[in-house]
């Protein structure tokens, strides 16, 4: 029976519950009133529903090069991302290119439409763009590579 249906039942009795416990091998005998079962289950509907959604590994960065003439660097990484993890809102302050060696990215680059990019394809970021990127589920591995200014962070958190 789904909870709706329950929840709809329990709204139709006006009588007390009659309820059957173990405890430590010890049948106890339990009346609960259909308010405290109801509050019972909108704790638990409500608990299910904050669950943390994973958050991403940090990128590993394989190698960091100056870009001549300027005062930037171009970075590469790899990123992991386990099922359904996520990147949280932030934006990064200089371009990223990425290719998805595995699993899919869902991206979200605030204002446009969401993408899904399956293995083998790529998307760019523009510096500055507010972003979540997640995981389907089965996870990701994601290659990236972006330009930064060395010694400034590269992501920055955007809270909602």
């Amino acid at each position: 029976m789904a909870i709706h249906q329950f929840l709809d039942w329990l709204q139709l009795t006006h009588c007390v519950v009659g309820s059957i416990f173990l405890a430590e091998g010890t049948i106890v005998k339990s009346r609960l009133s259909v308010p405290t079962i109801l509050g019972a289950l909108i704790v638990m509907q409500s608990s299910m529903a904050a669950v943390a959604v994973p958050t991403a590994k940090e990128t590993q960065v394989l190698e960091r090069v100056n870009v001549s003439g300027t005062n930037r660097e171009m970075g590469m990484g790899v990123s992991e991302f386990p099922p359904n993890a996520e990147k949280p809102r932030h934006l990064a302050t200089g371009p990223e290119v990425c290719y998805v060696m595995r699993g899919e990215i869902i991206l979200q680059v605030e204002g446009r439409p969401v993408k899904v990019i399956r293995e083998g394809g790529s998307f760019q970021i523009p510096a500055n763009a507010i972003h979540v990127t997640k995981a389907g589920l089965a996870g990701a591995t994601v290659i990236a590579t972006w330009v930064s200014t060395p010694g400034k962070p590269f992501n920055v958190s955007v809270p909602q």
